[in-house]
């Protein structure tokens, strides 16, 4: 289990280093204990160049929680090209040794990292000192400065205003605006001992001071009441408060833009024979109901059809000649022949069923079918052939 007792200060460090140097004093040594380990410098320089993509770690709560779980967390945060090798180098200590350049911008320069709502402050390590005496003063995190009148939009007046808020690395004076507001973006190092800067102040003479809110990205979660990281309102203290002692709160936090929603593409007849031009988004039917397919309508839904075995009733016309034979009538020399030479003739009982269609044989039947039929004519054949041999004797 790894546990901390805040930012992990050089005080607690200096303890132990105090306590070994004391005893030293009061011991007499041997001489194979004196007996010195030699590193060359050649080795000392390959040994920096094999670790000089190094970092190392504290996380900023009095809580205890597991190192594993920390290594599992931050990996699959960081995402980085090769898995970096972690271990524990102390209490709430950790040294992180990664492989390439990229990955150490990553973890050193991004952020800020967060384990379970805990900062988790990084910095570069060259492995030499001891961990014990290193001190972490706080994390980076990126700050907003809302409400700078575009006179005053200057960056010497931004970085002093940024100065108000932390030790400033980055100043962006025309950001890509992802979250609501005007505004400036400033990456300030925030101390994990001193609260959160709500609003910075512009004085400007002869128009008075101007007051601007100070927004945060991303940051740990804080006390409401106190305004420190690593710990909320409900821990601080006795945990009882009035609104009004809550003097920090969500409205220290940026607020993302709303995404607005994705336009339906119109659609355009696509370019083809026709007129018209320009290609055209393939768009699927539309749904009809029952009403626009008419599918309420009686008739419609009436049976018409006729089976070819019902007898067809013929109409009968004044000159005797069926309906359906002046249907057939369309060549009007021909016509004048007379109906005998023009149609065919109709048999008087035109209600019979018309004649079954020829029963399915198997072609492998007709094949058996084929080889015997063949069969009885070769012993014919024979069978006539030894006759007339038998006349000739």
């Amino acid at each position: 289990m790894a546990s901390s007792s805040g930012a992990g200060g050089s005080s607690t460090a200096q303890e132990p280093e105090l306590a070994i140097d004391a005893l030293l004093q009061h011991l007499d040594l041997r001489e194979d204990e004196l007996d010195d380990a030699v590193i060359a410098a050649e080795e000392v320089k390959e040994y920096q160049k094999a670790t000089r993509w190094m970092a190392i770690g504290n996380v900023h709560t009095s809580r205890n929680f597991s190192a594993e779980a920390l290594f599992g967390k931050m990996k699959a945060v960081w995402n980085l090209s090769r898995e970096p090798i972690c271990r524990e180098a102390g209490e709430n200590l950790f040294v992180f040794q990664l492989h390439c350049l990229g990955d150490w911008k990553k973890v050193v320069h991004q952020g800020p990292w967060t384990f379970r709502g805990w900062a988790v402050m990084i910095q570069d390590y060259d492995g030499k000192e001891d961990p014990r005496k290193i001190s972490f003063d706080g994390l980076y995190v990126w700050a907003q400065i809302h409400g700078i009148p575009e006179l005053y939009r200057k960056v010497h007046i931004v970085d002093d205003l940024a100065r108000r808020i932390g030790k400033a690395r980055e100043v962006q004076m025309a950001p890509k605006l992802y979250y609501e507001g005007n505004y400036v973006r400033i990456r300030v190092l925030v101390s994990v001992d001193s609260p959160l800067t709500r609003v910075v102040s512009l004085n400007v003479e002869g128009e008075g001071k101007k007051r601007l809110f100070v927004k945060y990205e991303k940051v740990p979660y804080f006390c409401k009441h106190c305004g420190l990281m690593g710990h909320n309102h409900e821990e601080c203290g006795d945990g009882v408060w009035t609104a009004r002692q809550l003097q920090f709160g969500d409205f220290m936090m940026a607020v993302r833009r709303a995404t607005p929603p994705p336009m339906e593409p119109r659609y355009v007849s696509p370019r083809g024979r026709g007129r018209g031009s320009g290609r055209g988004f393939p768009t699927a039917p539309r749904k009809r109901s029952s009403q626009e397919a008419s599918l309420d309508d009686e008739d419609d839904l009436n049976d018409s059809a006729s089976s070819p075995v019902k007898t067809v009733p013929m109409e009968t016309v004044d000159d005797g000649v069926s309906g359906a034979r002046k249907a057939l009538n369309l060549d009007d020399k021909n016509s004048e022949k007379g109906p005998a030479e023009n149609t065919p003739a109709i048999p008087e009982n035109s209600g019979a069923a018309p004649p079954p269609p020829p029963s399915y044989t198997d072609p492998r039947d007709r094949s058996k079918l084929r080889k015997t039929n063949a069969t009885n004519n070769d012993l014919a054949t024979s069978a006539a052939s030894f006759e007339e041999d038998r006349r000739a004797q």
